[in-house]
């Protein structure tokens, strides 16, 4: 009985997390002012980890490859950003649009680049 009562307190945390990242990948604190370049940050990891920060106005709409693998990302510019699963822009692609607080599940994003 115990292990029931901590797997439904487990679950209703769990739910309670994913809840507020929805909620907050739709919050107005996520708007980006299309007059600033705004930034696009990554993580190593689902929110953790080392972190990777770039401006639209630092690499345009370059193909970027990343130092280590991404699996989340905060989109606070105002362009989408294409993330790949291989180097060089190649392999399948995750969309992120502008103002996007994303955890990527299962895929692994190893290079970018922001929409022109």
């Amino acid at each position: 009985m115990r292990s029931l009562k901590r797997n439904i307190a487990s679950a209703a945390v769990a739910a309670g997390a994913v809840a507020l990242a929805v909620g907050l990948s739709s919050s107005p604190a996520f708007a980006v002012d299309p007059g600033t370049p705004g930034y696009v940050t990554f993580w190593q990891g689902g929110f953790t980890g080392p972190t990777l920060e770039y401006s639209p106005s630092q690499v345009g709409t370059s193909c970027v490859t990343l130092p280590f693998s991404v699996q989340s990302d905060l989109n606070n510019s105002y362009q989408a950003v294409l993330v790949y699963s291989g180097t060089g822009c190649t392999g399948s692609t995750l969309t992120l649009p502008a103002g996007d607080l994303h955890s990527f599940g299962g895929f692994v994003g190893k290079s970018f680049r922001f929409a022109g």
